[in-house]
């Protein structure tokens, strides 16, 4: 009997082992590939149109099957930072700011392979080419883009009787417009309840204050990204006006307004559902914000206007750019991935589902007009985002000599005058020596960034004198896609 036991026991040990490398070898066969990316409820679909790009295009294996299985691995930012550093962050990585990430030296160059499959950094917009073309390598490419503007209820200022805004408008038009939509939707309230959009205390509050300082020639950092130069009248100035259209002409909440506020964010965010709701007129976003606007019972009309700045025309941009691990276990069939980003069937999917704006928008530039037709209260939007991403769309102020995940000092500094706990010199001066603090003290800890930032010093004293004696600058010397394209219009480069 012991022996029969026996006998039975090492039968379903090997059945065991066989079942467990026949499942092995089977599973082996076609590469898994991990995509770190968002909880959009998208990517599913996205997921099956990337195997159905694969067999359309015979891109399969003996099997007839997909020659690379991409699976989803949800995740946001933080969670995969820390993972891509402790060298377990899997193989496509959906990140904001790619440069964090070649900084951290966990980014795989794309230029190899990048242009011949339609997928380099020429293919895409001018704007977002900062992200993910970084010292000679191509450290990503957009899944998607977004140019960030005001979208518009106009439905809401129909009630109201009040005219759509233009497309484009300086502060003072904004200001008057704000004013007029403040009275007229808290008229008869016990308390205003009805904002033009939402706080400034706020990243938009940074992001309005970069561009209104831009527009008149400053950006938060100098040509060559060396020093921060917040310090300056023009800052003085825009935080002045950010003060006084919350707490003297109450355009915008606060944050005792906005906790106040009984509203259910969901997907989007507080301040979509309060344009839905007709408490703002208006809400900073990029054309993502469509995904969840369609998916509302209540219909509404959109209109699309910039922020409101000065002279020199510029928005802010990014983009959900994917980084390919370089501890990835199959980077060679991981760029079939990069191969369907650059594809028609995927920038299709991105325009008509409105997942931001396409990476390679002259594939499908064609169906624009169509989408109009299929959501006519969408009216121009498409066309308006597409052609600010090609022409006025700028990447954020990013140093490279700060370290990842460093406070916002611009955002601390709004608040604390805001609050009065600083004076507006105060405010611009602090956020000048905070964060020229920072960078000292990350270039110092990193000998060969210091090394560079060195060079770059030099580079800045020449600008300078350039500057000084009206000589036009070497394009190569203006690292900061800022000044870069603020000094073209000035004619003050060399062209290169």
């Amino acid at each position: 009997m012991k022996k029969l036991f026996l006998l039975l026991l090492l039968i379903l040990i090997a059945a065991s082992v066989y079942t467990t490398l026949s499942s092995k070898k089977k599973t082996q066969k076609t590469p898994v590939i991990s995509w770190r990316t968002d909880a959009n409820p998208q990517r599913l679909e996205q997921i099956d149109l990337f195997h159905q790009y694969l067999r359309d295009h015979k891109l399969v294996n003996a099997d007839g099957e997909p020659a690379v299985k991409l699976e989803l691995d949800s995740a946001n930012n933080q969670s995969t930072l820390i993972q891509a550093v402790s060298g377990t962050a899997g193989d496509i990585l959906d990140v904001p700011d790619p440069q964090m990430y070649q900084m951290l030296g966990v980014c795989t160059d794309l230029l190899p392979d990048a242009a011949k499959d339609g997928y380099g950094y020429l293919d895409t917009y001018e704007g977002i080419r900062p992200y993910i073309y970084y010292d000679n390598e191509q450290i990503a490419f957009p899944a998607n883009v977004a140019v960030f503007g005001y979208w518009i209820n106009t439905d809401t200022l129909q009630k109201l009787g009040m005219a759509v805004p233009p497309e484009e408008w300086t502060p003072e038009e904004f200001e008057a417009f704000g004013k007029e939509f403040v009275k007229r939707a808290n008229e008869g309230k016990a308390r205003q309840d009805s904002f033009v959009t939402g706080s400034l205390d706020s990243p938009n509050g940074s992001m309005l204050l970069n561009v209104i300082n831009r527009s008149r020639g400053y950006d938060l950092f100098n040509e060559t990204m060396t020093g921060c130069i917040a310090d300056n009248p023009v800052m003085v100035e825009s935080l002045k006006l950010l003060k006084k259209w919350t707490f003297e002409d109450r355009l915008f909440p606060t944050a005792s307004d906005v906790a106040s506020m009984s509203t259910d964010s969901g997907y989007g965010g507080a301040d979509l559902a309060n344009l839905v709701a007709g408490k703002y007129a208006l809400i900073t976003t990029g054309r993502y914000c469509l995904i969840r606007i369609r998916e509302f019972r209540e219909k509404f009309n959109l209109s699309l206007s910039q922020l409101p700045m000065y002279d020199f025309k510029n928005l802010s941009c990014s983009g959900r750019s994917s980084v390919l691990y370089r501890g990835s276990a199959n980077p060679g069939p991981a760029k079939l991935y990069y191969r369907f980003l650059a594809s028609r069937e995927y920038n299709q999917f991105i325009l008509e589902k409105s997942d931001g704006l396409p990476p390679r928008l002259s594939t499908v530039r064609d169906l624009l007009p169509k989408i109009k037709e299929q959501y006519p209260r969408e009216g121009t939007v498409h066309e308006i985002e597409a052609k600010w991403m090609e022409t006025v769309a700028l990447p954020k102020s990013i140093c490279r000599y700060l370290k990842p995940g460093g406070v916002d000092w611009v955002g601390s500094y709004i608040n604390r005058y805001f609050f009065d706990r600083c004076t507006v010199e105060e405010a611009a001066a602090e956020i000048e020596n905070r964060v020229n603090a920072d960078i000292l003290t990350a270039v110092n800890a990193n000998p060969a960034l210091k090394a560079r930032f060195e060079q770059d010093l030099k580079l800045q004293q020449s600008i300078e004198e350039y500057k000084k004696a009206g000589k036009k600058i070497p394009t190569a010397w203006v690292k900061n896609p800022f000044y870069r394209k603020y000094y073209q219009t000035k004619n003050m480069l060399e062209q290169p």
